[in-house]
Formats: C-alpha cells, sequence, structure tokens
C-alpha cells in the first residue's frame, strides 16, 4: 500500500467529502446489513469496516479487500481511530486478487473504522481478528436502526459496539437495552453524537453491569452509521454484525451439539407483548422435540441447544426459529475458552464463500428456506492458473446440504473462492472455521445485498 502525495491526498480528501455529503442529503432509510458490491458492473462502490482495534484492545486484526472481477480495481482508503485521527491511501487490487490492510500500523488509536472507495464493483472487504478468531463483512451503506443480542457483560467479559459515522455531517443516535430484567435506556446512552468519518466505541458494560444476556437496539436520529458488536469472552473475540430489522423467523443450519461445546440461541423481544418461540432442532436421525420459550415484552431469553439432555452430542444440527412476535436473534457458540456470537444469515440469492482466514471450513452449507425447490448455482473464481467451474443443481424445500457434497468442481474450500446462487431469493449460506471442539466459530459468507 502507497501513501498518496500532497495533491492526490486533497483530491481524495475532496472525493471522499463528496461521497458523505451525497449521502448525507440522501432520504434517510434503513438499508439491509450487506456488502452490496457483488455486482461487477457498478461505476462505483463503498465498503466500510468497524470493530478492529489496536495492539492493546482484544480484537487486533486487518481488512482483507478481494477482487472478484477481471479487471484491475483502485481503492482509496482512510484509516479512522477512536483519537479523532485518520489517514488516507490508496491501492490497487489486480483482477482476482487480495490485498489487506491493517489499520493499526497506519493510524494510533484505541478502535478502528476503514472506509473505501473502489472504482467499479466486484470488490468485497472482511476484517479478520488476529489468528482468525473472527471474521465479519465489510458494509455498503450505514443504517438507521440496529438491534443485536446475546452480548455478555459478566466479570471476564466485555461487549462494545465499534461505530463509524460514513457520512459527512454528525450523526446522533440512541441506544436501549434489553436483559432478561427488562429494558432499560441510561442517560448516557441518548443522544450520542458522531462526528463525520469518525469512529467510537460505545462500552455496553459501563452502564449494564454484569448481565449474561444483552439485546441492544439503536436508533438513529440524524445521518446514519455502521455498527459491528465486539464481544470478547475469555480467549475468545468476536464479532457481532447484528441486524437492521426484526424478524419473525430465523436459520441457524449449522449448530454445534458435541460434547464439551456450548451453543444457545439468544433472543432480545423489544416489543411490549410476549413472544412465543419454538425451534425446530434436525439432528441427523434423532427426532428431537421442539424447543420453546416465551420471552416477556421489552426482555431477553434464550434456548440452550447444547449442552441439553433433550439435544444428543451429536455433530451439526440444523436450528430452525419461528416467533409470533417481531424479535432479533443470535447464535452463541463455545466452550470453556470463552463464548462467541453470530447473527443470523438473512436469507438471499447470492452469496460468496472465500477463505479470508486462509484456514478453510468445517463446514460449509446451503440451505433452502422455502417449502419449494430451487436451482442453486457453484461458480468458482478464475485465479491465473485455473479457469472458472461452474455447475447447478436443485435443492429441495427446506433442506440444507453440504456445498461440497453438491458441488463436485471443489474437493477443498481452503483457499478457494466460491460463488453461490440460486433462482430464488430464500438460500442461507452457513460457514463455521475448523476449531475443536467443532462449531465454535461461525462466520457469515458475503451477500449480493
Amino acid at each position: 500500500m502507497t501513501r498518496l502525495r500532497i495533491p492526490l491526498l486533497f483530491v481524495l480528501v475532496l472525493a471522499l467529502a463528496a461521497v458523505g455529503t451525497a449521502a448525507t442529503l440522501e432520504k434517510s432509510t434503513n438499508v439491509p446489513v450487506g456488502p452490496g458490491s457483488l455486482t461487477q458492473n457498478a461505476e462505483s462502490t463503498a465498503l466500510y469496516c468497524s470493530g478492529l482495534s489496536g495492539t492493546t484492545g482484544t480484537a487486533v486484526g486487518h481488512v482483507t479487500y478481494l477482487n472478484t472481477t477481471g479487471s484491475t480495481r483502485t481503492v482509496n482508503l482512510e484509516v479512522a481511530s477512536d483519537t479523532a485521527s485518520s489517514e488516507l491511501s490508496s491501492l490497487t487490487l489486480a483482477p482476482h486478487s487480495s490485498k489487506s490492510v491493517s489499520p493499526q500500523a497506519t493510524v494510533k488509536g484505541i478502535s478502528y473504522a476503514v472506509a473505501a472507495q473502489v472504482n467499479g464493483g466486484g470488490v468485497v472487504g472482511e476484517e479478520v481478528a488476529q489468528g482468525a478468531t473472527a471474521e465479519s463483512p465489510c458494509t455498503s451503506a450505514g443504517v438507521t436502526d440496529w438491534y443485536a443480542t446475546g452480548f455478555d457483560t459478566t466479570v471476564g467479559s466485555t461487549a462494545v459496539l465499534s461505530i463509524y459515522n460514513p457520512t459527512a455531517t454528525a450523526a446522533v443516535f440512541n441506544i436501549t437495552v434489553f436483559t432478561a430484567n427488562g429494558f432499560a435506556a441510561p442517560a448516557l446512552f441518548q443522544g450520542m453524537s458522531i462526528g463525520a468519518h469518525a469512529q467510537i466505541e460505545v462500552n455496553l458494560g459501563a452502564q449494564i453491569v454484569n448481565a449474561s444476556n444483552v439485546g441492544v437496539h439503536v436508533r438513529v436520529l440524524r445521518g446514519s452509521i455502521v455498527i459491528v458488536g465486539v464481544q470478547h469472552s475469555g480467549s475468545l473475540t468476536s464479532f457481532n454484525s447484528g441486524q437492521s430489522s426484526l424478524a419473525t423467523s430465523a436459520w441457524f443450519p449449522r449448530v454445534t451439539t458435541v460434547t464439551g461445546a456450548d451453543a444457545q440461541i439468544r433472543v432480545t423481544n423489544p416489543g411490549s407483548e410476549p413472544a412465543n418461540v419454538v425451534v425446530d432442532v434436525a439432528l441427523s436421525s434423532f427426532k428431537v422435540a421442539p424447543q420453546t420459550i416465551t420471552v416477556a415484552g421489552d426482555s431477553s431469553g434464550d434456548i440452550v441447544i447444547t449442552p441439553n439432555s433433550a439435544i444428543p452430542a451429536h455433530g451439526y444440527a440444523t436450528v430452525q426459529l419461528k416467533s409470533d412476535r417481531l424479535i432479533a436473534t443470535s447464535l452463541l457458540t463455545g466452550s470453556s475458552a470463552g463464548l462467541a456470537l453470530s447473527a443470523p444469515v438473512i436469507p438471499s440469492n447470492e452469496f460468496l464463500v472465500a477463505d479470508f482466514s486462509g484456514r478453510g471450513f468445517d463446514a460449509a452449507t446451503v440451505t433452502n428456506t422455502s417449502p419449494k425447490p430451487v436451482t442453486v448455482t457453484f461458480a468458482t473464481m478464475a485465479t491465473g492458473t485455473r479457469t472458472s467451474v461452474k455447475a447447478s443443481t436443485q435443492l429441495a424445500g427446506g433442506a440444507t446440504e453440504s456445498i461440497l457434497g453438491l458441488f463436485s468442481g471443489l474437493t477443498t474450500l481452503k483457499g478457494n473462492t466460491l460463488f453461490v446462487t440460486s433462482s430464488k431469493p430464500s438460500l442461507v449460506v452457513a460457514t463455521t472455521l475448523p476449531t475443536t471442539p467443532v462449531g465454535v466459530i461461525v462466520v457469515a459468507p458475503l451477500d449480493g445485498r
């Protein structure tokens, strides 16, 4: 990565300001959280990443930018930290190549965000924690509502919201929290402000002390912001990308049930009426009775998947959740070493599975969330030595299948990049990294929204 000379630096400042001003002048709408840059014929795209820390923090890492197209792309970068410092730079991505940026090597600070402007489409970004213990896709726009659940502020754990303002004017927001004991709106969490192109962290534990299941609603009063929840528990750090809207259903296609592992579905009900939640667990040839819970209004609860005497310890389970009220959900996984959070994957018709960690995957599946069959197409990304391989297959309604079991074009996902598309926006892709016990680290694929 090369530093810009002074004249180009001035031009880049003006370009970033223009983009931010345009975003500020647009009508504020809550867009889905997603990278939004798999479309290759876009004139320009933006990517925003937040959640990484400096060397004294718990989420040291880097951002990797991957060019999925056959054309060269230029990426203009701005690294911002919680110290109000920032640095501008640029990098060039050759066709079908990737480069990584370590923000702590550029700007002093405790926490960071990285904003990228790309001269075209087809570039995606992923932030990866040191040691590949956590991953989160970069997003293409800020949101005006954000929900997440499952945070832990008990002794030995920390939970923070890493927030970046991608616009050219200050943003104002409120934070409401939900626990098993009800909701709270701490005065210090109301009317919070973040400057233009600035990054801050909000420590949930500063106001919500010693709570094991904290749900959050961030409501933006002015502007839009990018948010990633950062949970540190024991030796594990995880990124919770949250959700931009509540839902009555969620799919978690690869939930570990093995001995020594922990797995829970965590739920926040921000409404005033109780939410009746039913969780169906499909596990090999075992018949598992539906797991149920009633979560009171304005509070949080959880359903234990493992250890649970009603659910055998037998590899991965496919979990589907349904609720009679709009709720926020997350999957908690871990072991005695620590606990990690992951947000549900929203059904879509386009995903990208890439080995950003360099470790490959322990599991990678596709799930058809609709009752009718869909056509699923797999295509590998071409490289300098290999051409793209493509194949299509039918996936039955409600089915979950291994990607490598359906697609003979690959024998491993390690070191490979795979496009997955479907004939209807009802597909969910789930991936886990290799861990002991299995399934402890769940990572979200990139989608095409």
